[in-house]
Parts: structure tokens; sequence; C-alpha cells
């Protein structure tokens, strides 16, 4: 029987092998069709965020997100 830790190495490769590719895959997928449309969270998450810009803007404090 091999030795548990060339196994695992083995496999950890393998894993790692397997995430890269996925990567790649989805990398690609989104370049042919573009990122994804904003939804109405995504709106109201802008909305606030410029809220909080203009308020804080208003009483000198600096916020960075």
């Amino acid at each position: 029987m091999p030795k548990t830790w060339l196994l695992r190495l083995f496999w950890e490769g393998l894993d790692r092998l397997a995430y890269a590719v996925m990567d790649a895959r989805l990398w690609l997928f989104e370049l042919m069709h573009g990122p994804e449309a904003s939804t109405r969270a995504d709106e109201t998450r802008e909305t606030d965020r410029e809220r909080l810009q203009k308020t804080f803007s208003e009483i000198d404090i600096s916020y960075s997100s």
C-alpha cells in the first residue's frame, strides 16, 4: 500500500488542479456572456452607499467602502 502522505499529496494536487480548471471555465464563461445584470438589491445598496457618503461628507468624516 502506498504511503499515506504520498496519497494525500496526490489528492491535494488533483484538488488544486480541479479548482484551477473550474476557475478558468468560469472566467471564460463571464468573458463570453458579460457580467451579471444588476439586481434591485444592488441598486438599493448603491443608493444607501451614496446617501452615507453624502451624510458623512456633510459632517466631515471620511467614508470609504
